[in-house]
């Protein structure tokens, strides 16, 4: 997955964009308004003191002991407002203040839960989101706001995403919206009827199980969809999750859309149509994954952790209508899902799209369709959206009920995605690894899930041709025996 190793790309105060008009304008605006939300990155903090610092990959700072964070906001009218912190918090003796002018707020910091099992030295961390009691005075302008942390563990470090600030004259407006948003989620009854489902990262960046790679689109010509479902047939898998792009803006079809942004990464076959057919023929569904900020050209970080953008706000969300408007057309019901990679950032860097419109148009020719913008690790910032899209990685604690109580996704129906494969992508020449879990540990974990009406999705490494690996086949077919009887 993209999102473990990118950083933020940018928060709402005063980020500096570099803007190319390579998207003409939308005939009446597609961003009606500010989003009352203020969210404060470390990236974009005016400095970060004492025990604490950007992480290495720029998109949470981590704090020991005495630590403050300052940031200059700017209110564009004077009263009182709400505080949300998202972080992760290992102990439960973390302080935390936030201060403006002569106002402050002060919240103990409790210990996190969530799915993710604890981890020395990596990712596998609770982050939960918090609404701070209290709130802070405000004047019209620029205020200085700082956030302190204070009695957090020396060997322990307490990691802050970001602190949102919330005018608490629209806090029923925000509320009004999430209720609705609720109120217009999909249903997820077949997801989990199906309880589990296969993921391939099959992209231009794919090797072969020997010789050399072939170009994209020759690889896209030679995929031989009907042996694919059939395959997907025998693992029992009752989905499937097919990488539209990744790394690369490539495209398995010719969607005209995604060409106009993308010139020669479509292809004239319509690899996705196919495997589409040939799996509904075995009463399997299709869901896509796409990458957003590959999609919309978002450039690289520099020290600061803030990307240069290619597009505006406006173009980034007209990019959005114009791709999944076709693709919704083109495939109507037979696409069943998406997944939507990186997010955390994208609304990072993008905090005013308008993500009712744009979950939207994911409906366009099946409003049964289910959607997820994956926020990694962090909380979700979104409520609009139909599931938790679960980037666990690794197996993680098995979920306690059908939609999340704590934890990053919090409020969502539970689904998990775990990867065979020490990586989300076989990109290095020779035989794919065997998986990195054992066959017990992943039948054992689904019936967990599914016990709670949780869905499980396995990441499966997958050859240039279309085929996987001997020994992840033969766990699959396990697995199948196992939840789906013989």
């Amino acid at each position: 997955m993209m999102s473990g190793a990118a950083g933020v790309f940018s928060a709402r105060c005063g980020s500096p964009l570099s803007l190319r008009a390579a998207v003409p304008p939308a005939t009446k605006p597609l961003i009606s308004g500010l989003t009352p939300y203020c969210r404060l990155y470390g990236a974009t903090a005016t400095a970060i003191e004492g025990n604490a610092k950007l992480d290495a990959l720029k998109i949470s700072v981590n704090c020991k002991g005495s630590s403050s964070i300052k940031w200059n906001v700017t209110a564009l009218e004077e009263g009182e407002y709400d505080l949300f912190i998202s972080c992760a918090v290992p102990g439960p003796s973390c302080h935390l203040e936030v201060v403006s002018g002569p106002t402050s707020v002060k919240s103990d910091l409790k210990f996190t839960e969530g799915v993710y099992r604890s981890s020395d030295g990596g990712w596998s961390v609770n982050f939960e989101k918090k609404r701070l009691d209290g709130k802070l005075h405000l004047t019209r302008g620029i205020n200085p706001v700082t956030l302190q942390v204070s009695g957090a563990d020396t060997d322990e470090m307490v990691r802050l995403r970001c602190l949102e600030v919330l005018p608490a004259s629209a806090d029923a407006e925000m509320t009004a919206a999430e209720e609705s948003a609720r109120a217009h989620r999909a249903s997820t009854d077949w997801f989990v009827k199906a309880g589990y489902g296969a993921m391939f990262h099959w992209t231009d960046l794919t090797q072969p199980r020997d010789g050399m790679r072939k170009p994209y689109p020759e690889a896209v010509n030679a995929f031989d969809d009907e042996a694919f479902a059939s395959l997907m047939g025998e693992i029992g898998a009752a989905y499937v999750i097919f990488t539209l792009n990744h790394a690369h803006p490539h495209c398995p079809a010719p969607i005209q859309s995604w060409e106009a942004i993308h010139p020669g990464w479509t292809t004239r076959r319509d690899l996705i149509g196919d495997i589409a057919g040939a799996l509904e023929k075995r009463g399997i569904r299709l869901m896509l994954y796409i990458n957003s900020p590959v999609l919309t050209n978002f450039g690289k970080t520099g020290e600061t952790g803030l990307y240069e953008l290619t597009f505006s706000e406006e173009q980034f969300t007209e990019i959005h209508k114009n791709v999944l408007s076709e693709i919704g057309s083109r495939y109507g019901e037979k696409l069943a899902g998406y997944w939507f990679d990186s997010w955390y950032q994208s609304l990072a860097a993008y905090p005013d799209v308008p993500m009712e419109e744009i979950y939207g148009y994911c409906k366009v020719g099946n409003p049964g369709r289910i959607t997820a913008f994956n926020f990694w690790i962090f909380p979700v910032l979104t409520p609009w959206q139909d599931y938790w899209a679960g980037e666990l990685y690794a197996l993680q604690n098995p979920f306690e009920s059908r939609y999340i109580q704590r934890g990053a996704g919090a409020g969502f129906q539970a689904h998990g995605m775990v990867s065979m494969l020490p990586s989300w992508v076989h990109s290095e020449a020779g035989p794919i690894p065997p998986p990195q879990f054992s066959t017990e540990d992943l039948i054992a974990h689904l019936k967990a899930n599914m016990e709670h009406q949780a869905v499980t999705t396995i990441n499966i490494g997958i050859y240039q041709d279309g085929t996987i690996e001997q020994s992840s086949l033969e766990m699959m077919r396990q697995l199948r025996c196992a939840i789906r009887g013989p």
